[in-house]
């Protein structure tokens, strides 16, 4: 719950934030998680991310929903351990129009969250962008962690990473998905990538792992964490908290079946480490409910 007022948004449905864990790849142990932004319509449900940007953007929701998205996980991340990384995805837009730094700086003072706690990600796109520099830099100069997220997609030169003190590397799921395949591409990007990384004083992070094997290959590489259903799907507020408050870290199996080790040294299911949670409304009912568009879900009135 904030302890400011909320921004007034002209889509209709209000935001809430779910957290993926970012977990180390040799032991298992959480290091972070990365807040995702959900949209609850009031009669769709749930409304996917990949509507909701371009909706916001749009409507010139994007603004306050950022500074609502940052406000919001800092305020719950000074619940976490001190160790505990806070994730927040920005976009290259945002960025042209100094609103990241804006948004943080407000959040930063409001909750004191430590600066150095928070890594706000951006894109490959964002980091060779001119007009992104002066926000990277203000974010810099707060302390606040840069990463850069999905990279691979474009295979820029890492030149630009070094300007902006990029601290981490987020290598796109779609080359960790080949990793099992004979397409030796997505293994020599992952492998060249992570190595690139480490030599510029970088760590790297893979994403959408699903399964044993693509964690075995990626932690062969030198991966440092990775991220993906493999471990958990993104969960509420409430399990996040448990999981990052302390003072013990919770630890994920790094085997098919999704487990916590407990701090006897036995293991227990996953699911029985999550509050029962009242299921949030769901608009991916096609059968009955069909996806609503841009138009449909955006302002309530055009005047």
């Amino acid at each position: 719950m904030l302890t400011y007022p909320e921004p007034t948004f002209t889509l209709q449905g209000t935001p809430y934030l779910e957290y993926l864990p970012v977990v180390d790849v040799s032991t298992g142990r959480l290091l972070g998680m990365e807040a995702l932004v959900r949209w609850r319509h009031p009669t769709r449900g749930r409304i996917s991310p990949d509507l909701l940007i371009p909706a916001a953007e749009a409507s010139g929701d994007i603004g306050p929903l950022t500074e609502w998205i940052v406000a919001a996980a800092c305020e719950e991340a000074c619940h976490w351990s001190r160790s505990i990384q806070l994730g927040v995805n920005c976009t290259v837009e945002q960025l042209q129009r100094g609103e990241v730094s804006v948004a943080v700086a407000g959040a930063l003072r409001e909750s004191g969250f430590p600066s150095d706690q928070l890594n706000i990600e951006v894109t490959e796109d964002a980091v060779v962008d001119p007009t992104a520099a002066a926000d990277l830099q203000a974010l810099s100069d707060m302390g606040v962690q840069l990463s850069v997220d999905d990279v691979g997609t474009n295979w820029s030169s890492f030149e630009p990473f070094k300007r902006h003190a990029i601290s981490t590397v987020k290598i796109d799921g779609s080359f960790v998905a080949g990793l099992e395949s004979n397409q030796g591409i997505n293994r020599l990007v992952v492998e060249t990538v992570v190595h690139m990384a480490h030599t510029l004083g970088m760590s790297a992070i893979v994403e959408r792992v699903e399964n044993a094997n693509q964690l075995r290959i990626a932690g062969s590489f030198g991966a440092d964490a990775a991220q993906g259903f493999f471990f958990a799907e993104p969960i509420p507020r409430a399990d996040a908290r448990s999981f990052a408050e302390g003072p013990e870290i919770p630890v994920f199996s790094r085997t098919e079946r999704q487990t916590l080790l407990q701090s006897d040294g036995t293991t227990a299911p996953l699911d029985s480490f999550l509050t029962e949670q009242e299921p949030e409304p769901d608009a991916r009912h096609a059968d009955t409910v069909a996806p609503p568009s841009v138009t449909e879900f955006g302002p309530t009135s055009h005047a």
